[in-house]
Parts: C-alpha cells; sequence; structure tokens
C-alpha cells in the first residue's frame, strides 16, 4: 500500500502520544515543556508493497499496473526513463512534476509486465533487454545481531558511552556470536538493548534494563554451567563478564549477582588448570574480570585461587608470549601480583580477632613487601616510560583548579586504567602493611606520605575519567580508596566526584555516599571491619563493618 497519510502533529507530540495543537513554528506542548518543535511532518509516507519481488505471472498489464501522485502539481515535464527490478517488473517513469508550494518535484511511477505471446513455452521466459539485478542475500538472525554488536561498539567511539570501556575483549565478541550455544549470543541481546536504550533521551535510567532478555540471559547462562562443555568454555565466560557489567551499570535497583557471577568466573576459568591454552579472547576475559573475581574472595574471607605458583607462572608466562599491547601487558601482569590481596585482606582480620598476634603480623610484612615493591619498580618504569611517550601528560586543571591546579589526560582507557589501578593497589597494600606494623610497634611514616601521594594521582585522574561516564563506573573504587588519605576540602571533592560518576544511578548501590559509607567499604576492603551480609545502614553508620 502506498501513499499512506501521515499524522501531522510534531515528533515530541507524537513520542507522548498526546494530541498535538499544530500552533507551529513552535506548539503548545513544546513550548509549555521547552523543547524545540519539530513542526508538521511530511504529509505522505511511502512504503514497499511487495510487488516488485513477485515472480512472472501472465496476467495483463493492465491489471498490475499502479501509479503514485502526490501534493498539487504544476507543470509536467514529461516521460523520463524505463528500469527494470527483481522479478521481471518494469517501473516506467512517467511524469515528473513540481509542486505548487516550495521547491519539491514528484514522480509519477507506474508498475507493468512484459507481454508474453499466449502460446509461449512458460519453461523459457523470453530474454530481457534488462538483465534483473542478482538479490542480496539475506542476512541470518546472528549475522544481523552481530551487526547490531559492532554498530554499537563504533557509534559512541571516544565517548563515555564506548563499549570499549568494559575492556579489550568487548571487540573480538562478535566473531564468537556463530557458535551453537545461545549463552553468549541471549548475554549479547541483552547487551545490544540495554546501551540502545540508554541512548534514548526519553527513557529513564530505570528501564535501561530489559527484564525479559535479561531473565533470558541468566537462565542461558545457569544451563550452560549446569551442563558445562569445554567447547563453549570461552562463550560462557564471555556471558559471564558481560553479564556482570551489564548488572554493575544498569542493574542498579534490582541488585546484582555478583557473588555468583565472581564464583563461576573463578570455576570455569580455573576448571580448565593453570596450563590450560588460552585465546586470545579467553585471556582477555580472564582480565577483564580478575578485579571482579579478587573483590569477591576478600568478601567472601578466602585466599585466590590464582595466587598460587603454578597459576602466576603460567598466566606471566601466557601474558609474555602474547602480542598484545605493551601496556595491556603491563595491566595483566598487575592483576597476577595482586593476587595477593585477599590473603593480606584475611591476616588483617586474623589480627583484629587477635591485636597481639605478632606471628600473623610477620607473615602479613612478608606477603605485601614484594608486591608493594613491585608497584614500586612499575611506577619507576613502566609509569614514567607512558609518561615520557606522552601516553600520559600532565596538564592545566579547569575543575578544581584550586585544590588540583593539574591533571592527567590519557591516551585511551587502557592506560588510565593502568594509572589508577596501579595507585589503588599502591594505597590498599600499605593500609594492610600498616595494621602489621602497629602490632608489632614499629611505625613506618613513609606509609601514610605514600598513601597520599598516590591518592592525589587518582584525584588527578578524575577530570579525564569524568568524560568516561556512565561506563566507566569502576573508577569509583579508586576514588573511594583515596578518600582515608584527604583532608576535609579533599573530602568533599572526593564525595562530589563520587555522585558525579554515578549521577545516573538512583540511588547508588550502597545508598548515599557519606563519609560513614565510603570509610566502611574502604575498611571492609582491607580487613579492618568485617562484611556483613545485611541493607541496614546503621552498621555503617555505627562503624560495625560494612554491608555486602
Amino acid at each position: 500500500m502506498v501513499g499512506i497519510p501521515k499524522s501531522n502533529r510534531c515528533t515530541f507530540c507524537k513520542l507522548r502520544k498526546t494530541k498535538c495543537d499544530e500552533n507551529w513554528p513552535t506548539c503548545g506542548a513544546c513550548a509549555r515543556a521547552g523543547k524545540v518543535c519539530s513542526g508538521a511532518r511530511n504529509n505522505y509516507k511511502f512504503v514497499v508493497n511487495g510487488c516488485h519481488n513477485e515472480a512472472p505471472t501472465p496476467k495483463s498489464s493492465d491489471e498490475d499496473d499502479a501509479s503514485i501522485c502526490s501534493g498539487d502539481s504544476g507543470q509536467t515535464q514529461g516521460s523520463l526513463s524505463r528500469r527494470a527490478s527483481p522479478g521481471g517488473t518494469i517501473i516506467v517513469d512517467m511524469k515528473e512534476y513540481t509542486a505548487a508550494v516550495g521547491p519539491g518535484t514528484f514522480h509519477r511511477m507506474r508498475l507493468t509486465r512484459p507481454q508474453r505471446p499466449r502460446h509461449a513455452n512458460r519453461s523459457r521466459p523470453p530474454p530481457s533487454l534488462t538483465p534483473s539485478p542478482t538479490p542480496s542475500p539475506v542476512m541470518r538472525p546472528l549475522d544481523a545481531l552481530a551487526a547490531k554488536f559492532i554498530y554499537c561498539l563504533e557509534a559512541a567511539s571516544g565517548t563515555g558511552n564506548d563499549l570499549l570501556i568494559w575492556g579489550p575483549s568487548i571487540r573480538m565478541i562478535p566473531q564468537r556470536l556463530g557458535s551453537a550455544s545461545p549463552v553468549l549470543r541471549h548475554a549479547v541481546e541483552l547487551v545490544v538493548t540495554s546501551w540502545t536504550n540508554s541512548q534514548r533521551d526519553i527513557l529513564s535510567p530505570e528501564t535501561w534494563l530489559d527484564l525479559g532478555l535479561y531473565t533470558q540471559a541468566l537462565g542461558s547462562l545457569q544451563k550452560a554451567l549446569e551442563e558445562f562443555e569445554p567447547d563453549i568454555g570461552c562463550d560462557t565466560i564471555a556471558a559471564q563478564a558481560l553479564l556482570q557489567k551489564i548488572e554493575l551499570i544498569y542493574d542498579f535497583e534490582r541488585g546484582a549477582n555478583q557473588e555468583r557471577h565472581a564464583a563461576g568466573l573463578t570455576a570455569v576459568i580455573s576448571g580448565g588448570g593453570p596450563w590450560q591454552v588460552f585465546s586470545d579472547l579467553g585471556l582477555h576475559l580472564t582480565f577483564d574480570s580478575f578485579y571482579n573475581m579478587l573483590q569477591e574472595d576478600v568478601r567472601q574471607g578466602r585466599e585466590s585461587v590464582f595466587m598460587y605458583h603454578d597459576w602466576t607462572t603460567a598466566f606471566k608466562q601466557i601474558i609474555d608470549n602474547s602480542t598484545i599491547r605493551p601496556v595491556l601487558k603491563a595491566m595483566y601482569h598487575l592483576w597476577v601480583e595482586m593476587t595477593v590481596w585477599p590473603a593480606l585482606v584475611r591476616l588483617v582480620r586474623l589480627l583484629a580477632q587477635d591485636p597481639s598476634d605478632t606471628m600473623t603480623a610477620a607473615e602479613l610484612i612478608l606477603r605485601a613487601t614484594p608486591a608493594i615493591d613491585y608497584l614500586e619498580r612499575e611506577s619507576e618504569t613502566t609509569l614514567s616510560s607512558l609518561m615520557e611517550s606522552g601516553d600520559i601528560v600532565e596538564v592545566e586543571n579547569v575543575l578544581d583548579s584550586d585544590m588540583i591546579p593539574t591533571c592527567y589526560q590519557f591516551r585511551d582507557i587502557d592506560t588510565a586504567k593502568l594509572f589508577y589501578t596501579h595507585a589503588m593497589y599502591s594505597i590498599i597494600l600499605r593500609r594492610t602493611l600498616q595494621e602489621a606494623t602497629t602490632v608489632l610497634e614499629h611505625y613506618v611514616p613513609n606509609i601514610m606520605k605514600r598513601c597520599r601521594e598516590y591518592s592525589r594521582r587518582i584525584w588527578m585522574c578524575y577530570p579525564w575519567m569524568r568524560t568516561q561516564r556512565p561506563l566507566a563506573i569502576e573508577y569509583t573504587a579508586a576514588l573511594a580508596f583515596s578518600y582515608e588519605s584527604a583532608n576535609e576540602e579533599e573530602r568533599e571533592f572526593c564525595v562530589r566526584s563520587l555522585e558525579d560518576m554515578e549521577y545516573f544511578r538512583r540511588p547508588p548501590p550502597i545508598g548515599r555516599w557519606i563519609d560513614a559509607t565510603i570509610m566502611a567499604n574502604v575498611k571492609g576492603y582491607t580487613g579492618r571491619v568485617p562484611f556483613i551480609r545485611t541493607q541496614d545502614i546503621t552498621i555503617e553508620l555505627c562503624g560495625l563493618g560494612c554491608r555486602c
């Protein structure tokens, strides 16, 4: 059907499904809402009626003629051209008309088929002077999904909605969508839908997550874990990583299944053993999810399965033999060294139970010192090299110039992640070391000084990281750990920055950012207060523990 009349409503009224008073150039609804009115819509729209793809039939051409005419016409400019369309139908451009108002022109078209002799052999149609073009192949659903996902990757490049902020593994996922398993396909469908919803200004953040697709993706993941097949292990890891990140960004009202996802990732990755063969995608997926796995180990009070010698040796060998970028190699080596974090927190908790346990304090110092020395070497080598090469540049700060005169600009998100993650763990490990030195009555003034220096590095990252909202949500962890070293003015800056980074989350996952909630999380992830399974905020206000 062609020439279907369209509504005269402006775009704003059409989206709201309300009547438009058509008082253009700005209708009443747009004027009251302070919107820019789109004005009247076009009078007609044209849709494909399917005639062009029909097979030739012996019907008379008079029965198949159709014409399109629109608007008040002016002078006729005569018959123009003939073109063949798929199926042998001839599209005849009969006449061209000039609109009475405006510069537009319109064509009167006619669809017809060539006449056949009445007794012609139907098995051998007469040759056409104009060959029909080869019909385009139909895109498979998986190819269409991959195309949509690639569009999402490229559409917001360099902005805070760039999906590559989640890690380099995201770029490799489309090539895995040909797998027979639905687990990755359903996760990608959820990512595409949620990301697309987040780009629509008319939708509130609470509606970005499609609950139907979310439930479907969780069901497919549970089935894949229960009936685990090594051939689709990479798909299962990718689906878990995507769901984990989706929940952190978009599922802030209903709560996240972070514990289950972290446990599932640890089980699938460790199930293959330390000397398993990692593909490039498997390597990136493993380390893109490493912080969440270590974080869950800390909450559960257990050591990381990846901290033992076989695993660290295997990981280092795989990283060194890979062809990934140097900045990613440095980032992945950092994660391998930080597998000691959950073990240090467990020792701090033991010291909290028995402050006179000097053996535990000595063990804590023995484990923390090599990791701290590694971070210092990385600061003097890798990070200094990035600054010399221009990948990290110190520039004038225009946001909080009184408190922080200069700030950092980064080449890309991978460089920024390496820089602020290095600073965050430099603070975490020194906080655990401080507990051991207190038990041994061995005061080390350098600990407090270095914590403040690395906290300042994190604050200097904020102006650039602010441009990576909303997907760079993991930076909030570094901001929280920097809070303890700050003075009163700097703490106000940290609270404002945390709220700004999570501007779209109503409410934030731990509630309102205040001194008590920030310090409860900082102390919880350094072992100084326990984690308690409750949503009662009074335990944090009273300093009794951290909610989880």
